[in-house]
């Protein structure tokens, strides 16, 4: 019986976890992220204020410089984000996949956004490409088997993860109308919290267009709202 392939997803969950040590405590990875979404945990400080320059003593360029490389830096992490997204995806479906096709997931769409981030510091702006969402589609006649219980573990640590970078997300599940109708689902909502105290939303949407027997579930990361 295949498990869950968590050696990259585990990866990518240490590097993001340990990035608030990766410099001092106002400039690390972490800490940026957490500026970014108004949560930063704690240590990290406020970030440094600009300085205003002369025009041609060349501070001003080095400033710049000193910014693309915290855009840089920054956007390293967020690709790691997407990648954990897309690595947890792919285990969820090729786990089931040799499970008769009626017990098989499928994969949905990994959503991106282009989102304006400004730098503090120097004021610039860049568009940083950052993640949005992750869907996989879950058929119901699966639950109880092993395979559909760890892949359910692997999507809700995620939004785990992505509660804690972002300060929340979301868990939203599409359910088929004939489903809902028949009480073959559970339609119950709520909040969790993470171990770190990240609140995680689940919210439940009956849906007319989706197939009887199938659940739709997105992890939503949680909106950037804050500056680096």
């Amino acid at each position: 019986m295949p498990y869950l392939k968590l050696s990259l997803v585990t990866a990518a969950a240490l590097v993001l976890a340990g990035c608030a040590a990766v410099e001092s405590s106002t400039t690390s990875l972490g800490c940026m992220l957490g500026r970014l979404t108004q949560n930063p945990p704690a240590g990290c400080g406020a970030p440094a204020t600009a300085t205003a320059t002369a025009p041609g003593t060349g501070a001003s360029g080095a400033a710049a410089a000193q910014a693309g490389d915290r855009f840089t830096k920054l956007q390293s992490v967020l690709d790691q984000e997407i990648e954990l997204a897309r690595s947890v995806q792919t285990d969820v479906v090729s786990s089931m996949q040799h499970l008769p096709i009626k017990l098989r997931s499928s994969a949905g769409p990994v959503k991106l956004l282009d989102t304006p981030i400004t730098d503090s510091q120097s004021g610039q702006t860049r568009s940083m490409r950052t993640l949005e969402s992750m869907t996989v589609q879950m058929p119901l006649a699966a639950k109880g088997r092993p395979e559909y219980t760890q892949s359910m573990a692997a999507l809700k640590n995620l939004a785990n993860r992505l509660a804690d970078n972002r300060g929340q997300a979301s868990i939203v599940v599409h359910q088929a109308a004939a489903d809902v109708q028949a009480q073959r689902v559970n339609t119950a909502t709520g909040v969790s919290k993470t171990a770190k105290g990240s609140p995680v939303k689940v919210e439940k949407i009956e849906d007319a267009a989706l197939a009887a027997g199938t659940e739709r579930y997105t992890i939503q990361a949680g909106p950037i709202r804050g500056g680096l």
